[in-house]
């Protein structure tokens, strides 16, 4: 199965959204001529994976690393970070460039920060006296198709930074991407919100929308009518409680991250000793598609009944075969 999903089936057209990430991606990498080393934040790459695959970006000129503490091993003389708007891998970038330096390498340095630039992580890198040598710049993916009825923020710590931490960017953030949205399909004319934190992401919608008009292809004919929005501490009890359909289970057991789960090379039938294999869960794969939501209980039955399925059809199959090859051998003597 593919790892980016098929989304022909998504009630709006969601294959749109993702193709135009795609191409401000490839206009990054093509305004940066010849070969170059693509650094890419760790939390990043499932993202990434989802939007456009691993050979257009190398046919791109990317060779492909993931950013680390650790020296960064290449021979190409153009670094292009893509990261987020995190203090901490502000380090991890500096760490990397101070050590070429020391190694007397001399090489062009360029930070794309997703989704936007943050003038605290420029402030680290002026503290560590890397700025004057970045070029600094956006790439502006607010949101990852993982299926056909599925988009992602993917910000996994958003609720414990807004309420714990007490950063409210994150809301931003949120008003941003619905209001990219709203770009493509259309102003939203209904918007429902409870909770303090969603009600303020209304709020900034409706001021983004008066002060930057979304310039739409289907002016005055919304495909989305109603957009619900709801605080986490709405419901406080649900995620505490245990998953009981078929995904959830994997998810329970296996962590399913960015629309995939990883597993051992051996279970998928490949000889790699203590190697991962990513298997992407989507609708693309259509028994998944069928038991996704299902009571894990229902779910032995259905699988076994396919298996039953099959082996009949099997069966069917094999007795055709030796009918045929019985009716070549009469053709045969006959002759």
């Amino acid at each position: 199965m593919a790892q980016i999903p098929n989304l022909d089936n998504a009630a709006i057209n969601l294959t749109s959204l993702r193709e135009q990430s795609q191409r401000e991606l490839i206009t990054i990498l093509r305004n940066i001529r010849g070969k170059k080393c693509l650094v890419i934040d760790p939390k990043l790459g499932g993202s990434i994976s989802l939007i456009v695959p691993t050979s257009i970006l190398k046919e791109n000129g990317a060779e492909l690393r993931y950013l680390s503490f650790d020296p960064l091993q290449t021979e190409c003389n153009k670094v292009v970070f893509l990261v987020r708007n995190r203090l901490d891998l502000m380090k991890h970038i500096s760490s990397n460039i101070q050590d070429d330096i020391q190694k007397g390498l001399q090489r062009e340095y360029f930070v794309y920060f997703v989704p936007r630039r943050s003038v605290a992580c420029e402030k680290i890198l002026d503290e560590e006296k890397v700025h004057h040598l970045l070029t600094i710049g956006e790439f502006p993916l607010y949101m990852v198709p993982l299926d056909e009825d599925i988009l992602s923020f993917e910000l996994d710590d958003a609720y414990k930074e807004y309420l714990v931490e007490g950063d409210s960017s994150l809301l931003w953030h949120i008003a941003k991407a619905i209001h990219k949205l709203e770009s493509s399909f259309g102003v939203i004319p209904n918007v429902r919100a409870k909770g303090k934190g969603s009600l303020r992401v209304a709020g900034i919608l409706n001021r983004m929308q008066a002060e930057e008009p979304a310039s739409t292809p289907h002016a005055g004919i919304p495909e989305i009518q109603t957009l619900i929005l709801l605080d986490r501490e709405v419901d406080m009890v649900t995620p505490m409680l245990s998953q009981l359909t078929y995904e959830g289970l994997l998810d329970e057991i296996l962590h399913v991250n960015n629309g995939a789960v990883e597993l051992n090379a051996s279970i998928m039938g490949v000889q790699q000793e203590g190697k991962k294999v990513k298997v992407p869960l989507n609708s693309s794969d259509k028994l998944f598609k069928e038991i996704r939501d299902l009571n894990f209980e229902v779910v032995v039955q259905v699988l076994r009944q396919k298996a039953t399925s099959m082996k009949q059809d099997y069966s069917d199959i094999t007795m055709v075969l030796l009918f045929s090859g019985l009716l070549n051998a009469i053709v045969v003597v006959n002759f």
